[in-house]
């Protein structure tokens, strides 16, 4: 069972130390064991019981209510609010919280029970823009600041391209598209979930794909822009790189490849001025994706 300090807790839950330390002498609400030199520490279950209060707080329930709840009347109301929370897609704050104990316990299980759920209600479009993004965030800022371990990251990162690879597979291969798109990413990205949902996006409104994946050479990109003829090319800018390479690739891909729509999601300031400057397509929105997913069927 996974052990967890009281600066584990504050990062995990988004509550200050201070505040759960209070929690702890007025109202009992956690209880910490010590090692042999005095140093709290928390299990599974104590890190459980503070998302869960986290959640019932963020429904308007008090703290001083909560801490008299017994753990099945707990039980209880949470699985009252999850309920809620598929049924509505602006509050979904119960279903992250779920998922971030799934990421810190590395419980399969419970992640594929809320995937599967938040997918059921509300479809994968919605279950990704609410729901997986912002928990990709979240994450990624705790992975930044060394408040989660690459472990975890990496736990939540393949279980999400599990999902992503099952829900492609699951489109058929379209016959005669009107769009072919190429999906790359460059030689220093690693980050491919947000591509992998646009695959998706964009087999699902019957577009042919040529999936390149992660760190793609450019000479590769060449030769097979030269060989498939694309009417689209998109790539993903999530990693931070010197930001040289990355407005040199942007003027290349406009220079080289000119007759195709050129699409990029992310990078900073620079890099999307250097794009509009160089009449590259920028996605920030599935909406900008779907739109131009569709012009050619309008």
């Amino acid at each position: 069972m996974a052990l967890y300090s009281i600066k584990d807790l504050e990062r995990i839950s988004n509550r200050k130390a201070h505040t759960i330390r209070i929690w702890e002498q007025r109202y009992g609400l956690l209880e910490p064991e010590r090692t042999e030199t005095n140093i709290r520490f928390y299990d599974e279950n104590q890190l459980k019981k503070l998302l869960n209060v986290c959640t019932l707080m963020s429904k308007g329930m008090k703290i001083s209510h909560i801490s008299k709840l017994s753990k099945s009347e707990m039980d209880t109301e949470i699985d009252k609010v999850i309920n809620e929370s598929f049924q509505g897609e602006e509050n979904v704050e119960a279903i992250t919280n779920q998922a971030l104990l799934s990421l810190s316990t590395y419980d399969q299980i419970l992640f594929d029970d809320l995937f599967s759920n938040a997918v059921t209600h509300f479809g994968l479009a919605v279950t990704y823009t609410k729901i997986i993004y912002p928990l990709l965030v979240r994450t990624g800022l705790m992975w930044i600041k060394d408040d989660l371990l690459p472990a975890q990251e990496h736990f939540l990162s393949n279980l999400i391209k599990q999902k992503l690879f099952s829900a492609i597979e699951a489109i058929p291969l379209p016959k005669n598209a009107d769009q072919t798109w190429i999906l790359f990413l460059n030689e220093s990205e690693d980050h491919e979930i947000g591509l992998l949902f646009a695959n998706y996006l964009i087999r699902q409104h019957g577009k042919k794909v040529i999936y390149l994946g992660q760190r793609v050479p450019y000479n590769d990109l060449t030769n097979v822009v030269e060989q498939c003829k694309p009417t689209h090319i998109y790539s993903f800018f999530v990693r931070n790189q010197y930001e040289n390479e990355l407005t040199e690739l942007v003027k290349n891909l406009n220079n080289d490849f000119g007759s195709c729509v050129i699409c990029i999601s992310g990078g900073d300031q620079n890099v999307q001025k250097i794009a509009g400057e160089n009449n590259i397509m920028q996605i920030k929105t599935i909406d900008t994706l779907i739109e131009i997913l569709t012009t050619n069927n309008a």
